[in-house]
């Protein structure tokens, strides 16, 4: 066969139903369903994705064109390719100048700084020294310190004899909800913010200067849908607001700019995005404007939700799947951050390998050599169908109530969040959501004896005659399993030696391995180390290794097989010479052999059902760790 022949050749297309009965002859009889997954969203995932099954197949998109599922140009990366948002750190206006000057030379191409600067009086125009403005955009989300910095940004402007472009942009509501307070006087309020955001057009014609940070709702543990119902919600406020002070709404809405945390679900990124950009379009439309003014600008930040201290370089992995699913939704600006950003300070070392995560992913992946790569994808195609419908409704829910002040005034947005966020602590715990590094595959030689600062929680916004509201709690996923590793951290410190605990193994290694392992991974996310005894062969082998390690917790591991056979004489005997020893069983047992071994003296079974974070703190009481 030559290669033309190759060419022509086909293969039959299976059904949906001829999928299914191969599957479930893979499963011996179950049903292909028990492979379906309910997201935090309220949406099932299918296991499997066919273009009948889409309800949008049939119905012809096109990047640059409304809705603008697709992206907002017709040419994708080809025409606007992302900007590297890296905030560069820095004490003192020339280390940050100097740093970020280092950052163009090595593939930075926007010029980014926190607000933490100018807020501990760095000038503005020291920063920019030698940045080529004329050529060069700026971000900065100015956290509530954007009347204050209104004077340094002009005074930049008029010495650059250029105006700027970029995005000075922060977002009031999001900075309320992080300090939890409101003004009293809202008119008021955003009577002055609007006339500020439009003193900032002298700075720059082009810039953006309203921002929507659905992040911060994304790092209380809101769920996709959310983010998206609350940021559209929010920007709808700011057009009304506007209008009130005879802004048209075109107008406005092209100086908005909308930040969306980006996290490891990488498909649900990528339908977040997309179905942002079409809900946005769609409120345009409402607005009876045309469709240009509605092309959604979009910043995405990798998440900090899913950042964790322990295993820090993990973080790596993390926002290079995140930066990549958000890179393929479509964005406009891109920040990254470094993988030791949870402990509240980076170093040049962090924000180089964050900063070539953007070079790696446009010079080697060739995302940028295709306009809308998941563009056709059914599962993407129908997961953005179902995401924008869920979200647009949340969003009529939110307009019917009255909007997103009266929601945040009565706490529900709040509440809403974190009952989501409780849920993902419940994942985790039972390590139904892994953490690599934290709750599975700890690494027990990474030591951390310091919480980090919350830097970037940080708000400059000054609230006058202010009311109190319920702020959105920002904590990481992982904080949990991290206080209880101080805790065992903390007590070496103090007492020479980590918390332990001895593993009875029972008969040959490949019956006890598992099971032994999977303990050995559940306590060290605690910080405790375990001491294993070889494959015990007698009841005399497991009691002399009791007898010679002296410890105060056991968990005896074995196959099933071994616990019917041998545990409950091992358990019951080494419980008549050592009383005051506590003795767990790892693993799930059938109701007759629990009760049989609790009888024996087992305290507890320590299963893949078993809460972690609750378990491993029970050890440590027992342990007398404080």
């Amino acid at each position: 066969m030559e290669l033309k022949d190759v060419r022509n050749i086909t293969f039959p297309e299976p059904s949906l139903a001829e999928w299914k009965e191969a599957v479930e002859v893979t499963l011996k009889g179950k049903s292909m369903d028990q492979l379906k997954t309910d997201t935090y969203e309220g949406i099932t995932l299918d296991p499997l994705y066919t273009e009948t099954a889409n309800s949008r197949a049939k119905k012809v998109e096109l990047p640059g064109f409304f809705p603008f599922t697709r992206g907002t140009s017709p040419m994708g990366y080809h025409e606007n390719p992302w900007l590297a948002v890296q905030p560069v750190s820095g004490i003192t206006a020339k280390e940050a100048n100097e740093k970020m000057l280092a950052a163009f030379k090595r593939g930075q191409n926007i010029a980014a700084y926190p607000a933490r600067l100018l807020a501990e009086g760095v000038r503005f125009e020291n920063l920019i020294k030698d940045i080529p403005l004329k050529v060069v955009p700026v971000f900065m989300d100015l956290k509530g310190g954007q009347k204050r910095f209104l004077a340094q940004f002009k005074a930049a402007g008029k010495s650059d004899n250029a105006q700027l472009t970029g995005v000075l942009a922060e977002d009031p509501i999001a900075q309320w909800l992080i300090v939890g307070q409101l003004p009293e006087d809202m008119d008021d309020y955003f009577a002055e913010w609007v006339k500020t955001t439009e003193e900032y057009q002298k700075v720059g014609q082009n810039l953006k200067t309203v921002l929507i940070d659905t992040a911060v709702y994304h790092n209380g543990g809101a769920n996709a849908v959310q983010e998206i119902a609350y940021g559209l919600s929010v920007a709808v406020h700011y057009l009304l607001e506007g209008q009130k002070q005879g802004l048209p709404i075109a107008a406005f809405a092209e100086k908005i700019v909308f930040s969306f945390a980006v996290d490891s679900n990488y498909f649900m990124t990528i339908a977040k995005l997309r179905a942002a950009r079409r809900l946005w379009a769609c409120i345009g439309e409402a607005f009876e404007t045309a469709p240009d003014h509605f092309k959604m600008s979009i910043h995405a930040v990798t998440s900090e939700l899913t950042e964790t201290l322990y295993d820090e370089h993990v973080n790596i992995l993390r926002t290079t799947n995140q930066a990549f699913a958000a890179a393929i939704g479509g964005i406009d600006y891109l920040q990254i951050h470094p993988f030791n950003h949870a402990s509240g300070g980076t170093d040049d070392f962090a924000e180089r390998i964050a900063r070539n995560i953007h070079l790696i992913l446009k010079e080697e992946t060739n995302i940028t050599t295709v306009v809308d790569p998941a563009g056709g994808s059914w599962y993407v195609e129908q997961l953005t169908d179902e995401l924008a419908e869920k979200a647009w409704n949340k969003f009529l829910e939110i307009d019917e109530a009255g909007g997103i002040i009266p929601l945040i005034k009565q706490g529900t947005l709040q509440k809403e969040i974190a009952s989501v966020f409780q849920e993902r602590i419940q994942k985790a715990a039972y390590r139904k959501e892994s953490m690599i590094g934290t709750n599975v595959y700890p690494n027990p030689a990474d030591k951390i004896m310091k919480a980090p600062a919350k830097e970037g929680h940080t708000s400059y916004i000054k609230v006058e005659k202010a009311i109190e509201i319920m702020p959105i709690n920002l904590e990481r996923i992982s904080v949990q399993f991290e206080r209880i590793r101080m805790r065992s951290e903390r007590h070496k410190a103090t007492n020479g030696a980590s918390p332990k605990i001895g593993l009875i193994n029972l008969k040959d290694i490949k019956s006890h391995k598992p099971r032994a392992d999977f303990i050995k991974g559940l306590t060290a996310a605690g910080g405790i180390e375990t001491l294993e005894s070889k494959g015990c062969q007698s009841i005399g082998e497991a009691v002399e290794y009791v007898a010679s390690t002296n410890l105060a917790i056991y968990c005896v591991c074995g196959s099933d097989a071994d616990y019917s056979e041998f545990a409950a004489v091992v358990i019951s005997e080494i419980k008549k010479r050592f009383p005051h020893i506590h003795i767990y069983c790892a693993g799930k047992q059938q109701k007759e052999l629990e009760i049989t071994l609790s009888e024996a003296g087992v305290k507890d079974f320590i299963h893949v059902k078993t809460n972690a974070i609750a378990m491993v703190e029970e050890l440590l009481h027992e342990l007398g760790v404080e």
